[in-house]
């Protein structure tokens, strides 16, 4: 397992918008944890990517359901079956679609948790930390969504 191997977390950002992935990617330094974070910015990234999770197991997974190419759903499902029920990698649903009936798709293909993108930095830096820091055995279903209106 890559915990024991390896004290960073191990973070991996999956957004066809090079601008989102970079200030997510700054958020999260922000919290002075020691991370390696892998950034996957295409279909095809994502794809080569699944294929060796074995090798590089992340502790999340922030993935964009709306990357051109991808059926973002799909994925969920595909990182599911290949890592297997029992391991503890989260996926976390990163987008700006904040439809209810998309947040719902997303839980039951097997997501973890669903954040509308922020729209400021701030909000960012707070949607990171509580990913991070979040207590996963313990939350709730109402704490499984990030949403700022």
């Amino acid at each position: 397992m890559p915990e024991s191997q390896n004290s960073k977390k191990i973070i991996c950002i999956a957004d066809h918008d090079e601008d989102d992935r970079m200030l997510l990617h700054e958020a999260l330094l922000t919290l002075n944890q020691p991370f390696e974070i892998l950034e996957i910015g295409s279909k095809d990234q994502l794809a080569d990517r699944l294929s060796r999770l074995s090798e590089i197991l992340p502790d999340f997974i922030f993935l964009n359901t709306s990357m051109p190419g991808v059926e973002g759903f799909h994925y969920i499902e595909a990182i599911r079956k290949e890592v297997g029920s029992g391991m503890k990698i989260k996926i976390i649903i990163y987008s700006t679609d904040n439809e209810r009936s998309s947040i719902e798709k997303a839980f039951e293909h097997g997501a973890d948790f669903y954040a509308v993108k922020p729209s400021n930095y701030r909000d960012l830096k707070n949607l990171a930390r509580n990913i991070i820091e979040m207590n996963w055995e313990t939350f709730d279903e109402g704490s499984r969504i990030f949403h700022i209106l």
